[in-house]
């Protein structure tokens, strides 16, 4: 879409995001550092965060060692994350495209079919979820529900970046207040047993470590997704603030609504739903409350899905790119968002519950080790080897110098997840040293250090100053090119 064209656009259809994979130019970048935390705690205190909060609880930890571990855990994991977000305004790239110059235009397609997956799945939990959470509010039937929650997740996503940011900053107004509502009224309460805050009581090694992987692995499966929603802001915002701002939002966001998991969890062990027994827990604090806490839970959930079709979209559109060069129109971001929120929605309405919260949730946890080492080589090569020095014109260029194949990502990634197998702990695969250590899997305290140090040793010969001469002279006109196409 040209200048000229942009400017005489009027309407609703003038409020929808031209942009998806093209290059952010410096006249467009504007934004807030609040907003990167605020979209993130928007997008990680919801209703899916529960599950991972109760596993302490039913692990037989007490309420204390659970929050401690969930602590520890989310800090690990959220340390990583953050990293990311540093890349968006550097680069004006959502973050998938940014894998080219590790693996290859092709050699990517790998990742980005994890990724895609990834997205997909989470549109299909979050969306079922959302209409159980629906039934049990005696809304209705779950299916409408779960088509209702789908369109209005495909419609965010539609309108676009902006968009995102401003519903989850009132999103995230409201869980705050829920959040110390919940909290503060079951304490002062009394309604939370002191046996269960002693920490002198209530320990186990053994299920402590197995609280904190899962914390740090629920917090790293959000990595690939990061600089998507901060590639708007200006390209001179500082790394330590961008990375403190999402950090915050991140980390409260996914420890606050864990904690509420473990809190339901104790109190009520023998309630099978945890929305239900969120619900239930709530009224404790005054009737009627239950039933708001769960709807604005649910919208930190719905925005979530919406960020999940939107990020599936930039990365199905990377994808096709890669193996046929496209001009990223506004029309290809809007069929794309239809494929994967229209999919994703009928997926949960047709997929029975017990498969998705149990064979599913195991197939998202394998997808979340196949993206471990991406993290670890992508973080290092923009922090340690290039620098963030890249030629954007280069990465979208056919034939360019980041090539089809790039030996040394696809090398140091596969050794990485070798190294990670003996530490992964399945319902169908337990890895030795798992099995050796009673079911702790640290395969992403492991993986991620390997990796990191494997793609830095194999690219100690690389010629990072001839990349930088050809940056130099392939990005000067990278400004006036960066206009908005339709």
């Amino acid at each position: 879409m040209s200048q000229q064209t942009e400017k005489t656009e009027t309407g609703i259809l003038a409020r929808v995001e031209t942009r998806s994979i093209d290059y952010v130019p410096h006249s467009e970048r504007k934004g807030r550092l609040t907003d990167q935390a605020t979209i993130w705690f928007g997008g990680s205190a919801h209703l899916m965060s529960l599950a991972t909060g109760a596993i302490g609880i039913y692990l037989g930890l007490n309420l204390i060692w659970t929050i401690i571990g969930l602590a520890l855990g989310t800090l690990i994991g959220t340390a990583a994350v953050s990293a990311h977000a540093t890349q968006g305004p550097h680069l004006g790239l959502p973050q998938m495209v940014q894998s080219r110059p590790q693996f290859g235009r092709l050699g990517a397609l790998y990742i980005w079919l994890i990724a895609i997956i990834v997205y997909w799945g989470y549109v299909v939990l979050g969306t079922q979820m959302l209409g159980g959470a629906a039934k049990e509010l005696n809304w209705g039937e779950a299916p409408a529900w779960t088509i209702i929650f789908g369109i209005i997740a495909i419609a965010i996503a539609i309108f676009g970046y902006h968009y995102l940011h401003i519903v989850q900053r009132y999103v995230t107004l409201g869980l705050v207040a829920a959040l110390v509502v919940y909290v503060f009224g079951l304490a002062f309460g009394g309604q939370i047993p002191a046996a269960t805050m002693d920490i002198t009581q209530g320990f186990n090694l053994a299920s402590f470590l197995v609280v904190v992987s899962a914390s740090a692995a629920y917090q790293l499966s959000w990595a690939f997704f990061v600089s998507d929603y901060s590639r708007y802001m200006p390209a001179n915002t500082k790394r330590g603030p961008i990375i403190a701002y999402t950090s915050l939002g991140l980390y409260f966001g996914v420890w606050s609504f864990e904690v509420l998991g473990a809190i339901c969890a104790a109190l009520m062990p023998d309630q099978a739903s945890i929305t239900k027994a969120l619900s239930d827990t709530a009224d404790l604090v005054f009737p009627g409350f239950g039933v708001i806490i769960i709807v604005i839970g649910g919208a930190g959930l719905l925005g979530l899905m919406a960020m999940c079709v939107y990020g599936g979209s930039l990365t199905l559109i990377t994808a096709i790119d890669s193996l046929r060069s496209i001009r990223p129109t506004r029309t290809i971001r809007v069929i794309t968002i239809l494929i994967v929120g229209v999919t994703g929605t009928i997926a949960a309405v047709l997929l029975p519950e017990d498969f998705l919260f149990t064979t599913f949730y195991t197939i998202l946890a394998i997808l979340a080790y196949l993206m471990a080492p991406w993290t670890s080589i992508n973080l290092v090569d923009f922090f340690l080897v290039r620098k963030g020095h890249y030629s954007i014109t280069e990465i979208f260029k056919r034939g360019g110098m980041y090539g089809d194949w790039n030996w040394r990502g696809i090398t140091a990634y596969i050794v990485t997840f070798l190294v990670m197998l003996p530490f992964m702990y399945l319902e169908f695969y337990q890895g030795f040293i798992a099995a050796a250590m009673g079911g702790i899997d640290i395969a992403f305290f492991v993986g991620i250090p390997v990796g990191m140090l494997v793609y830095w040793l194999l690219c100690r010969n690389m010629d990072v100053a001839a990349e930088r001469a050809i940056i130099a002279e392939s990005d000067k006109n990278l400004e006036s090119a960066g206009k908005p196409i339709e």
